[in-house]
């Protein structure tokens, strides 16, 4: 984002707004997240505003952070957008995103909410963004009628899984349901490096960017690790939306699918049942661990004193408990606030909800690199081009993935 080009833009533009109408860009397009956004529908439609819907297609939103630049830049941008990590604050230093210190200050958002929560959404000390959950990344999806015909038990480490997928492999089932995304496969990459490596391994490499580890061994076998598993997949080389992976595990096309709770959402939106049609599970490995991904939304800041009172009402919204209970429980999703009760909720998030306590306890709560919690927006595109390149290219060696890691950490260590 050119700082300076987009913030004259926005200078020189006059945004419109109407006081019962709001415009919302997002990339929740599935039918889960169609399900969770009618609840955002539902609280507002009740206080006399309307949400006008943009969804912009592509699972990991990175098309969706173009055109809201692009309309920024226009002058036009949506009055909220969906927006996660640290690429909140590179709006927030634009000076056009509505500061939300007096709705953050009632409401306690700093006692009521973790502090992964705080250090995401606040700039300058003052929260600028408002956040509505907590997903897991790191869950192993099951199908539990393919384990139970094949008398499988799911893995719990990456030699199980190797073994179950060989099983399954035999009798001609993928064991893995993945689309040819960049961002999914990122996904894969991030939670195959916790899974044989640890927690200290993943931050070191994929946070940190630390020189002696990406040179190191271990890394070199993750990515040989990493391309080992295109066998067991589903056809591997065809770009496939992540709802339709789900559909497909759901559907015994596939016995397993490694991704997000947003599975969950697509599940319950199918009339599954957890621990009857299918399986919650860790990731291979990461049993004692969490890697996180919060949605946030930003408000942008408009000229009347009309539309920041409208902020700071669709900010008391989002982070209030009885919305984010009925959100979270269409989206797959924990509720962010820790004040929700969790009663109505179904076993899976009760289960990512006390894995997420005892990964802060533990100190193994891990931001996701691939779903922008713990890197630079410009540095997350050159990991999943990376990635995505080593996946595809079979040419491509692991000697030439690790030169290309060292330059990508080269330019980390420059800039910081």
């Amino acid at each position: 984002m050119k700082r300076t080009l987009l913030a004259a833009a926005l200078l020189a533009a006059s945004f419109p707004s109407q006081s019962d109408s709001v415009e919302l860009l997002h990339w929740w397009t599935s039918n889960g997240e169609r399900e969770a956004l009618a609840e955002l529908e539902s609280a507002l439609d009740q206080q006399g505003i309307t949400l006008r819907s943009s969804p912009v297609h592509g699972g990991g939103g990175d098309t969706a952070m173009t055109v809201l630049q692009a309309r920024a830049i226009a002058g036009n941008p949506p009055e909220m957008a969906l927006i996660e990590g640290p690429g909140i604050q590179s709006w927030a230093t634009l000076g056009f995103v509505s500061d939300l210190h007096s709705v953050a200050t009632a409401q306690n958002w700093s006692q009521r909410l973790p502090d992964i929560a705080t250090s995401i959404n606040t700039y300058k000390n003052h929260f600028v963004a408002a956040p509505v959950n907590i997903h897991r990344v790191n869950w192993l999806w099951v199908n539990k009628a393919i384990f139970e015909k094949h008398s499988l038990a799911p893995p719990t480490n990456w030699d199980e899984f190797f073994t179950v997928a060989e099983s399954l492999k035999t009798q001609g089932i993928p064991a893995l349901s993945i689309g040819n995304e960049p961002w999914q496969l990122a996904i894969l990459f991030e939670v195959l490096a916790l899974g044989l490596y640890g927690s200290d391994y993943y931050r070191q490499l994929l946070i940190e960017f630390d020189d002696d580890l990406v040179t190191n061994q271990k890394t070199v076998e993750l990515f040989k690790t990493f391309r080992r598993l295109k066998p067991y997949m589903t056809d591997p080389s065809v770009p496939v939306s992540w709802d339709k992976a789900t559909l497909n595990m759901a559907e015994g096309k596939a016995a397993m699918q490694l991704q997000g709770d947003w599975v969950k959402g697509e599940l319950s939106y199918m009339n599954l049942t957890p621990n009857q049609d299918y399986d919650c599970l860790p990731a291979p490995g990461t049993a004692n661990t969490f890697i996180y991904n919060v949605d946030s939304f930003v408000l942008f800041r408009l000229r009347t004193e009309a539309s920041e009172n409208m902020a700071n009402q669709l900010a008391n919204t989002l982070v209030s408990s009885d919305f984010q209970s009925r959100f979270n429980q269409k989206k797959g999703s924990i509720p962010i606030l820790k004040d929700v009760d969790m009663t109505p909720f179904d076993l899976c998030a009760k289960a990512s909800k006390q894995a997420f306590v005892d990964a802060k306890a533990n100190n193994t709560l891990l931001p996701s690199m691939s779903d922008s919690m713990a890197v630079a927006p410009q540095l997350q595109e050159a990991m999943l081009e990376l990635i995505n390149h080593y996946f595809n290219d079979e040419a491509f060696t692991e000697e030439e993935a690790i030169s290309q890691l060292m330059k990508i950490a080269a330019s980390v260590h420059f800039n910081g």
